[in-house]
């Protein structure tokens, strides 16, 4: 109740939503300030709330909210055709593996570009959408 009401970071919207909404909301987490949006219904569902994945990954731990078989960077490769082809094999992290983030991680893998062959660190979470 209070920890959720302090991470809430749309106050404006607030009046608006109930606890089973599926609005993506942002929150920013009380003990790392990262921001991140998650739905209203998975912040406030009992027994299996989610948290910060920030926090939840650091701690490594799999964070069911953040990372399942279904919810993870391989998968979400696989539904998305060339474009997730692509990305598939720039990912070429051996501290984590694809199964190991999610597409929405700002978890800082390693990549290398397929034409150049170019190295370098970035989130996985920003990589999809570009």
């Amino acid at each position: 109740g209070k920890q959720l009401l302090r991470e809430f970071y749309e106050v404006d919207k607030l009046q608006e939503l109930t606890k089973g909404s599926s609005y993506k909301a942002k929150w920013k987490c009380q003990k790392c300030k990262h921001l991140w949006r998650a739905t209203v219904m998975n912040r406030t569902r009992s027994g299996r709330a989610s948290g910060c994945p920030k926090c939840c990954l650091s701690r490594g731990q799999g964070c069911h909210t953040v990372l399942s078989r279904t919810n993870n960077f391989l998968t979400w490769c696989e539904k998305n055709g060339e474009r997730g082809k692509k990305l598939l094999e720039e990912y070429v992290d051996t501290d984590r593996g694809p199964t190991d983030v999610t597409h929405g991680s700002s978890y800082k893998a390693l990549w290398k570009c397929a034409t150049c062959e170019h190295e370098w660190r970035g989130e996985g979470g920003g990589r999809p959408n570009k």
